[in-house]
């Protein structure tokens, strides 16, 4: 009688197919993480640009409707905004809180817009374009200031 020797399989997976998985996994989740970075500065710096130029036309808006001179204040430093009036702080947003990202204006500023919606920086006339530039990561958005309060 012949001897036969069975060979048992074993179930499972070999060292080598649990390497390869593990890789294409990682290169896969690092991928991923890159994209949503990427969105996520995106929509970090889109949204800053859509809240300052939100608090800009507030600034613009409650001066006429109110018929006193109101104040939007730019801290670069810190990156706030705030809308002030009479001495009196109306709204304040922390773009770098908020939204993670930082303000470049050239230094601080202030905008003054008077009963009729017209705006001066540093409260005297001015007739150049300011601009002010949000970053997070590679994302930049840019507002341009215009003479007499438009903001672009």
């Amino acid at each position: 009688m012949p001897f036969h020797r069975t060979r048992s399989r074993r179930s499972g997976f070999t060292l080598l197919e649990m390497i390869v998985v593990i890789t294409i996994g990682g290169v896969l989740a690092s991928i991923v993480f890159i994209s949503f970075s990427r969105v996520q500065g995106h929509l970090g710096t889109r949204s800053a640009h859509s809240n300052f130029l939100s608090l800009h036309a507030q600034a613009r808006a409650l001066a006429v409707e109110r018929g006193q001179l109101a104040l939007f204040i730019v801290t670069e430093a810190t990156g706030r905004v705030r809308i002030e009036m009479g001495g009196e702080v109306i709204n304040e947003l922390s773009l770098a809180t908020e939204f993670d990202v930082t303000l470049d204006s050239g230094g601080d500023f202030t905008h003054c817009f008077s009963p009729r919606g017209i705006a001066d920086l540093d409260c005297t006339t001015f007739s150049t374009v300011r601009t002010v530039t949000f970053t997070r990561g590679n994302r930049t958005a840019e507002v341009a200031l215009l003479p007499l309060g438009q903001a672009r």
